[in-house]
C-alpha cells in the first residue's frame, strides 16, 4: 500500500511540476515577446504552444483531482493535510480558471476573432493578467507538494 501512496506522490509532484514549469517559463519567457504578436503571427507564437499544451494537461491533469484527494485522503488527521488540501484546492482552482476563462479566450485569439492587432495585444494582456493568477497558484501548488515531501521524508532533520 505505501508503495501506492509514493507513485500517487510522485504523480501529483509530476504535474504540478510540469504545470509550474509552463507557468514559469510563460511569464518570464514568453510574455515579453508578445507585446509585438499581430495577426500575421500570433498563430505561430500563440496558437500553436496553447493548443500543445492544452493537450497536454487535458491528459495530465483530471487525474491529478483523484491524485489530489488521495492525497488529502492519506495525510488525514496529520499536520501534512494543509499541504496535501492546496495541492487539490490548487488544481481545482487552476483548472476553474484555465478551462473556465483562459480557453474562451483562447479560442478567440487564435480564431482571430478581434478587429485588429490593438485588440489582439488587449486579448493578450488580458490573458496574460489571467496566466498570472495561474502563475501564483501553480508555484503555491508546487511549493505545497515540496512542503508535503520534506515533511514526510524529515527530509529537514536529515540535514541538521
Amino acid at each position: 500500500m505505501n508503495w501506492l501512496l509514493l507513485l500517487n506522490l510522485l504523480y501529483f509532484l509530476f504535474g504540478a511540476t510540469m504545470y509550474v514549469g509552463t507557468m514559469w517559463v510563460l511569464k518570464w519567457f514568453l510574455y515579453p515577446t508578445w507585446e509585438s504578436l499581430e495577426r500575421g503571427n500570433v498563430d505561430m507564437h500563440f496558437g500553436i504552444p496553447t493548443r500543445q499544451a492544452t493537450k497536454f494537461f487535458t491528459v495530465v491533469v483530471p487525474p491529478m483531482f483523484i491524485s489530489g484527494a488521495i492525497l488529502v485522503w492519506s495525510e488525514w488527521g496529520s499536520i501534512r493535510l494543509i499541504p496535501a488540501a492546496i495541492c487539490l484546492l490548487g488544481i481545482i482552482t487552476l483548472t476553474l480558471v484555465g478551462q473556465g476563462i483562459i480557453i474562451p479566450i483562447n479560442v478567440r485569439i487564435r480564431g482571430g476573432d478581434f478587429k485588429d492587432d490593438a485588440e489582439l495585444r488587449a486579448l493578450l494582456r488580458r490573458w496574460m493578467f489571467l496566466n498570472d493568477i495561474r502563475f501564483y497558484v501553480s508555484t503555491l501548488v508546487w511549493l505545497a507538494m515540496l512542503w508535503l515531501i520534506v515533511d514526510r521524508g524529515r527530509l529537514l532533520e536529515s540535514y541538521l
